[in-house]
This record gives structure tokens, C-alpha cells and sequence, in this order.
């Protein structure tokens, strides 16, 4: 018993530990080598006057989302580490943002949150539909069905690992540039997190009652 708890710790603190590097490092640099290496590589911007590193453009198609997944918040950062980019969220909007369950075809996500709406506070669905983002040519999921109480006109799903995405909340905006570029981290699975910790608490309580009987 005791081993297959330490095994079972010991995996879940892996699992936190490789997610925490999902958001691009944003860290400054002078080749690509300085970036992380991760199953989608960063790359280092040279082009920029102070360059920063970033994740490869992954297309669409490597967004491995089913039915059956599960997204559970992690983390946010605002753009080039810039924490005034992420607005500060309501408790409401905090609450819904914590798990998703997911509907996916080939053009569309929908995310439906686990929260329970209460009289104050009601969840959006958010609904990614596969397309361009205004005045850019590339193609993605992106989404405008919701703000999330912001300005925030575009949300883009971007899926660097087979573990973890980034939901990403911009404001385009060509004459002031973007007074909202937030990123969201979420994990992926097909469980709840809750749900396996009530499954995990009751075959430890089962396993003592079994103990105590025999």
C-alpha cells in the first residue's frame, strides 16, 4: 500500500513538473540553444531587438483534443512576460476557467465548464471554429464567443505537448496594439482531477476497512 502511494506521488509530482514548462520561457537569448527544448521546441527571435525565445508554430491538426478530454487550468502569463497584458479576472471568470470538458470535430471546440452556475455567476461556453485570424494568413482554431469580461476580441487555442495547450486571449487592435495578450496553461486528461483524488481516497478507506476485517 504504501509503495503505491509513494508511486502514485511520485508520478503526479512528474506530470506537474513537465507542465510547468508549457508557456513559452519568453526568456531572453542569443540562439536557439538558450531556449527549452520540449517536444515542440522554442526558437530564439533574432529578429527582434531584444530577442526572446518562442514556440515553433504548430499547426492546427497537432491539437489532439477528443471527446473524452479534459483541460485543467495551470497557470497564465501575459505576452513577452508583460504581466500588465493579463488583466485582473473576476472571481467568477476564475471559477469557470479552472475545468473544461470538451466537444471537438474537425472545425470546431467547444469548451464547457465544470463549475456549477450559481445566480451570480453564469459560465460562457467558449467556441474555437477553425479559420484565419483577422489580417493574418495562417489558420488556426480561434474563437470570439467570449472575452472573458475583457476587451479581448480573439482566443486562440495553441498546442505545443500531447500533455498541455495555451489558450491565448488577444485584443487586436492595429492602431494602439494589443492591451490584451494573455496566455492561459491548461493541462489534459480524460479524468478529473477531483475525481481521481475521490477514487484514489476511497480504495485507501477500502483497503483499511478490508485490513480491519481481516
Amino acid at each position: 500500500m504504501n509503495h503505491f502511494g509513494s508511486t502514485f506521488i511520485l508520478c503526479f509530482l512528474g506530470f506537474l513538473f513537465i507542465q510547468a514548462n508549457a508557456i513559452p520561457s519568453w526568456k531572453t537569448c542569443s540562439a536557439n540553444s538558450d531556449c527549452q527544448a520540449e517536444e515542440y521546441e522554442e526558437y530564439c527571435d533574432l529578429g527582434s531587438s531584444s530577442p526572446l525565445c518562442y514556440h515553433y508554430y504548430v499547426p492546427p491538426s497537432a491539437i489532439t483534443l477528443t471527446n473524452s478530454s479534459v483541460l485543467t487550468y495551470v497557470k497564465q502569463a501575459g505576452n513577452d512576460n508583460e504581466v500588465s497584458l493579463c488583466p485582473s479576472f473576476d472571481t467568477c471568470t476564475k471559477n469557470c476557467r479552472k475545468e473544461y470538458s470538451v466537444e471537438k470535430t474537425l472545425t470546431k471546440v467547444t469548451l464547457t465548464s465544470s463549475f456549477a452556475d450559481t445566480t451570480d455567476c453564469v459560465c460562457d461556453k467558449v467556441v474555437f471554429r477553425y479559420g484565419a485570424l483577422s489580417g493574418d494568413d495562417s489558420v488556426s482554431f480561434i474563437s470570439s464567443s467570449t472575452g472573458f469580461g475583457t476587451a479581448a476580441n480573439t482566443i486562440e487555442l495553441q498546442q505545443y505537448s500531447s500533455a498541455a495547450l495555451d489558450m491565448v486571449i488577444m485584443e487586436e487592435n492595429s492602431a494602439q496594439g494589443a492591451t490584451v495578450d494573455c496566455l492561459w496553461e491548461y493541462s489534459i486528461g480524460t479524468v478529473s482531477p477531483a475525481t481521481a483524488l475521490t477514487g484514489l481516497l476511497g480504495l485507501v478507506s477500502a483497503s483499511v476497512v478490508a485490513f480491519v476485517l481481516v
